[in-house]
């Protein structure tokens, strides 16, 4: 909460001019905070006289930082399959390990995972603590989150990364609330800080205006969600050596008030946008939900998956699973072809990870053709059904 010190405050108005969300407003001589606080603390900072402060906001040091070594990942397995983001970030915490010089831990929590653990070794793990037990075959926030809690008190991690999937972001902030640990969400890249080995948290900040670095220097571990497809998973090397090890949990960890009736997959309209190699996106340039057919059509061209920016799904022409950017999912195919999207910062953060993007718009201004490998100016209605063609054309010859 912020606090206000009214005896403090002389109504000079900067904390007002300070604040980029306009939940600050001086009224008689006195700043008062609207709802839209986010606690940013940018008004702190820039109070000269000191009347503002956040209350709850202050932790204390540990002492003993030194004591907390290696870098670990939750490694999130589910309705018996792992989560493609625990393998990339198995790829970006071995390098973070190596830069420390600690070891790579996994963990690896749930019923049933078989020869999972094996797998993470090849992908870059040192060391797998496998809680396998059958109380665990359903995810619930209260069981998983103290089985992750216990783990991190017992051997200390400096660093602890999760994927920002649903689950991840269902617990992880809990189990960091409960360790006193820092917690930055959505990053789209970590590196080490050489001359103290923190680690450096980058995420988007200010609706993807501008790219945040956070950095947690009195407490740990240090933890971060990752959104998928942003980081690189190694390549899996079956000769690789590492330790397995089985960790029976204390069945009061395993104690919930939420009792899982079943567990029911979603099959989504299409594939999953972000397992295809060929995307075809369509933008608010396609003018209508009509045109958007075009878009279908030429996915259909090339065996490729149908995506969207945020425009296209508020306006109802295809479903949020679709969506790409910021505020979608994040996304890196072999090829993205961007058809009538503009190149917001926004979307770009969701897809500039491909390998080739292809950008079709009629405005030869527009920022997409920034980080487009190749881009072809002109009218949609008319270039898409040339390419059609032209594929087809090619597919019978």
């Amino acid at each position: 909460m912020l606090i206000v010190d009214s005896e403090l405050c002389i109504g000079c108005g900067v904390c007002e001019e300070s604040c980029a969300f306009g939940a600050i407003e001086v009224i008689d001589g006195c700043a008062v905070v609207g709802d839209a606080c986010t606690l940013c603390g940018a008004c702190v900072e820039n109070c000269e006289v000191e009347a503002l402060q956040i209350e709850g906001a202050e932790k204390s040091v540990q002492a003993d930082l030194d004591s907390w070594r290696g870098v670990w990942v939750y490694c999130e397995f589910r309705a018996g399959t792992l989560a493609p983001v625990s393998l990339e970030l198995l790829g970006a915490g071995r390098k973070l390990a190596d830069a420390r010089g600690v070891h790579l831990s996994a963990v690896l929590i749930g019923a049933g995972t078989g020869d999972t653990a094996q797998r993470l070794i090849g992908h870059g793990a040192d060391i797998v603590y496998q809680v396998d037990d059958p109380a665990l075959a359903y995810f619930t926030d209260e069981a998983y989150g103290a089985v992750l809690i216990d783990l991190i008190k017992k051997h200390k991690p400096e660093i602890v990364l999760a994927g920002a999937t649903a689950i991840g972001r269902s617990f992880i902030p809990g189990v960091a609330n409960s360790l006193g640990a820092g917690l930055t969400a959505d990053c789209t890249h970590l590196d080490i800080r050489l001359d103290d080995g923190a680690l450096l948290q980058t995420r988007p900040a200010f609706g993807g205006n501008i790219m945040a670095t956070i950095v947690c220097l009195s407490s740990r571990p240090q933890m971060s969600t990752v959104r998928p497809k942003v980081m690189q998973a190694m390549e899996f090397d079956a000769a690789r050596q590492g330790k397995i090890v089985n960790v029976t949990p204390d069945p009061v960890l395993l104690q919930t008030k939420v009792r899982v009736l079943e567990s029911v997959v979603f099959e989504q309209d299409d594939v999953n946008i972000q397992e295809s190699d060929i995307l075809v996106a369509g933008g608010r340039g396609m003018d209508n939900a009509k045109g958007f057919e075009l878009i279908r059509e030429l996915a259909d061209s090339i065996d490729a998956a149908v995506a969207a920016s945020r425009a296209v799904v508020d306006a109802g022409w295809i479903g949020y699973p679709h969506q790409v950017g910021q505020t979608g999912k994040t996304v890196a195919p072999k090829l993205y072809i961007a058809c009538g999207i503009s190149g917001a910062i926004q979307h770009v953060a969701g897809m500039q990870s491909s390998e080739t993007i292809v950008a079709i718009n009629r405005d030869e201004n527009a920022p997409i053709f920034d980080v487009a490998d190749f881009g072809i100016v002109g009218d949609m209605y008319k270039i898409i059904p040339m390419l059609i063609s032209k594929i087809e054309g090619h597919r019978k010859s």
